[in-house]
């Protein structure tokens, strides 16, 4: 009965160490999901600051820049759902509802930069 018990334990510890190796290639993929929607949302908010733009103009783009960018926050998420070393780009992802986008826009740059790189760990 004894050897059951451990082989059955023995077989989830294995199966719950291959689960967290995929968990982590899965957090990667959905973290670069984020950040194509993060890219595109800091694109539509540079468009922003181009010369020659309404008020009404720019207020559109600050908009659309910000919903572009809460998009991606699911991604995001699932992100940090499976690897916690992600939690900083959700997190500034949330803040873009509180804070001003221009003050988001240097640490998401660096945050997919990292993530878009060969060691793509915000943790390390």
């Amino acid at each position: 009965m004894r050897f059951r018990r451990l082989l059955g334990v023995s077989a989830l510890v294995g199966a719950a160490v291959s689960m967290s190796s995929c968990s982590h290639g899965q957090s990667l993929s959905q973290a670069r999901t984020a950040c194509v929607q993060v890219t595109n949302a800091l694109a539509t908010f540079k468009a922003s600051t181009a010369p020659g733009l309404t008020p009404g103009q720019v207020q559109e783009l600050v908009n659309k820049a910000q919903d572009q960018l809460l998009r991606a926050l699911p991604p995001a998420a699932a992100a940090t759902s499976g690897d916690g070393s992600y939690n900083a780009l959700m997190t500034n992802i949330q803040e873009a509802q509180r804070v001003p986008m221009d003050l988001l826009v240097p640490s998401l740059t660096r945050q997919c930069e990292v993530i878009r790189s060969d060691t793509p760990y915000l943790g390390s």
